[in-house]
């Protein structure tokens, strides 16, 4: 099992022999604040269907109730829909903020509001939920996970085990869910299901009720009107910038588009798709049917959606391997990428909306650039669940010769992959004396593999490949990616692109390298006090960032927010240094294989 050497120290987890209860960066030590978790009753199964569910995570901030909103929300109507699961602060305290929100598809966007977190529900419920709290307005942040038939939220502020409600699901398994933090009329949660069904909800109006089920929600049943279900939800996501308007993903390669204002019993029927492996894209005939259109976007399932912070554009990645970018209002593909090997799981957007990451079951991430259109640079650094005894560099050989076949060669790659990948945008790079700004960022991935990775990634200093006429070994040369090793112009809109040769791309090395579970991984959200980690099983880790883990280099509120103003600005700049600058940022881990 991989372990890190340079990313990692102090003693091992309870219960878990090798694990570490906090890991190095640059910046300092990232400790294991708490964890959370569901009832170890809770067993892992399908309705109607074999094998367990994955556990998915949404970090969601509820808003203080509106004044003159009553505790019951209005029947669903228009939202902003933004689709957003909002990380909030984790510290207590008073005074003003600015927070930013970033969700399970990678979205960000920075609001302001107040620094009280938790909701303060002043009693445990424990993992029933089972106790009313009739005048509870709910303010805080709170973790929804699944996890079998049961759909779970914990307060991310406290420091109990339990969570503070379960809602129960008899006839399907909630497998992803999405949440609102714009929502207009309460049904700011959205919860897709195992038969391809979707629930809407109040969030505040869950956490009220006493009782284990859905209460008030919306139910948009996944059948046309001969009474064909489809395929089991992949994910669903808000679409931002468009009120109540969201999107759900189907395993069939079919993505849905509806209207939480209008009915979701309404009759609806689609024309029969032709071609499995081609775009086609349908609109309902009536104007009250939901789903209001049907993307058809690939053969095999769609395995994750996500938009650009503004909703401009909708990134979405496939059993088939390709990531695909739309002009969400113009219905139109822009460009698209294949994976090197096997199937894309993950995919998220930077906070400027420029970049794009994606991992999949090849076990490396790669960076695609929206001006470029193609991909800019991949990494390497999570390992095998299945083949642990393969070494790293043999494997990247292996991948980079067949990289060189003119025939394709369909691989299995069961069991490897990276399960989620999310930009940091709350990480501000390292100040210099030197003149000169350089573009740079902080991502992090996780995997099944049980680990951790985060990278930093420069785009002013990445050692680029350059374009050599002959077999020769490729020189390397540090500049932007578009100005040194490809020239050329974007691709022509719509067209989808094989995989480039490894060697013509940037590979990047991770700055950390850490093993944070004993199960593999499924989630990953970055807050502006911690990252938050899921594993498939449940359980979900908080890792305080070191200036909040270490009281002597805690900043105070101002601070605070003069950095999440960065965020907001949605552009990570920093000063570049001349010849090594940054070499302490760059190092990558040391990775030891046992």
């Amino acid at each position: 099992m991989a372990t890190s050497s340079s990313a990692g120290g102090g003693g091992a987890a309870g219960g878990a022999p090798g694990l570490k209860t906090y890991f190095k960066t640059p910046e300092g030590r990232h400790k294991l604040q708490y964890e959370k978790t569901h009832s170890p009753s809770v067993l892992h199964y399908n309705h109607g269907a074999g094998g367990k569910t994955v556990s998915e995570m949404t970090v969601a901030y509820l808003k203080e109730k509106p004044v003159g909103q009553g505790s019951t929300p209005s029947t669903p109507s228009s939202s902003s829909g933004m689709r957003s699961a909002a990380a909030r602060l984790l510290g207590t305290g008073n005074g003003s903020r600015t927070l930013s929100f970033a969700g399970s598809n990678g979205v960000s966007r920075a609001v302001s509001g107040s620094s009280r977190v938790g909701g303060g529900v002043g009693m445990s419920t424990g993992i029933g939920g089972s106790q009313a709290v009739v005048n509870y307005d709910g303010k805080g942040t709170y973790i929804i996970f699944n996890t079998a038939d049961t759909l779970f939220i914990s307060d991310l502020n406290s420091h109990d085990k339990d969570p503070v409600k379960s809602i129960h699901f008899s006839n399907s398994n909630p497998l992803c869910h999405a949440f609102d933090s714009e929502a207009k009329d309460g049904h700011d949660l959205i919860v897709g299901v195992w038969s391809g069904d979707v629930y809407s909800m109040s969030l505040r109006q869950q956490l009220q009720d006493p009782g284990k089920k859905p209460v008030a929600s919306q139910h948009f049943i996944n059948k046309d009107k001969d009474g064909t279900a489809n395929s089991r939800c992949t994910c669903v996501a808000w679409v931002p910038e468009r009120e109540g308007i969201f999107v759900v993903s189907n395993a069939d390669g079919n993505l849905y588009v509806y209207d939480k204002s209008k009915d979701g019993n309404a009759d609806w029927a689609f024309p029969t798709v032709k071609d499995q492996n081609q775009l086609a894209i349908s609109h309902a005939k009536s104007s009250k049917s939901n789903p209001t259109a049907r993307w058809h976007v690939c053969q095999g399932a769609i395995n994750a959606i996500s938009f650009s912070p503004d909703g401009a554009y909708m990134a979405t990645v496939g059993r088939d391997g390709y990531l695909r970018v739309f002009d969400f209002a113009k219905e139109q593909l822009i460009f698209g990428g294949k994976s090197y090997y096997g199937a894309l799981l993950c995919c998220s957007w930077s906070a400027d909306g420029k970049y794009i990451l994606s991992g999949g079951e090849d076990d490396l991430v790669q960076v695609w650039s929206m001006d470029d259109r193609k991909m800019v640079a991949w990494g390497e650094g999570h390992t095998s669940w299945v083949l642990l005894s393969l070494q790293l560099s043999l494997f990247s050989s292996i991948l980079m010769l067949l990289s060189e076949l003119p025939i394709l060669m369909q691989i299995s790659f069961s069991g490897l992959q990276v399960s989620a990948v999310a930009f940091d945008s709350y990480w501000s790079p390292p100040s210099s004396d030197d003149a000169g700004e350089n573009v740079m960022y902080r991502f992090g991935s996780v995997g099944q593999d049980t680990q951790l990775l985060l990278w930093d990634l420069a785009m002013d200093e990445i050692a680029v490949p350059l374009r050599h006429p002959s077999s020769g070994s490729p020189t390397f040369s540090s500049g932007s990616p578009s100005a040194h090793w490809d020239s050329a112009c974007p691709p022509p809109t719509g067209v989808l692109q094989p995989s480039p040769r490894m060697r013509d791309v940037p590979k990047l090395s991770p700055l950390v390298a850490h093993r944070v579970h004993a199960d593999p991984l499924s989630g990953l959200e970055f807050t502006s006090e911690s990252i938050v980690t899921i594993c498939r099983e449940g359980l979900i880790k908080i890792w305080a960032r070191p200036q909040h883990s270490e009281n002597s280099q805690r900043p105070n509120s101002s601070e605070l927010a003069a950095g999440n103003a960065i965020s907001k600005d949605k552009m990570i700049t920093s000063p570049n240094k001349a010849g090594a600058s940054s070499s302490s940022f760059k190092q990558p881990s040391s990775v030891i294989f046992s």
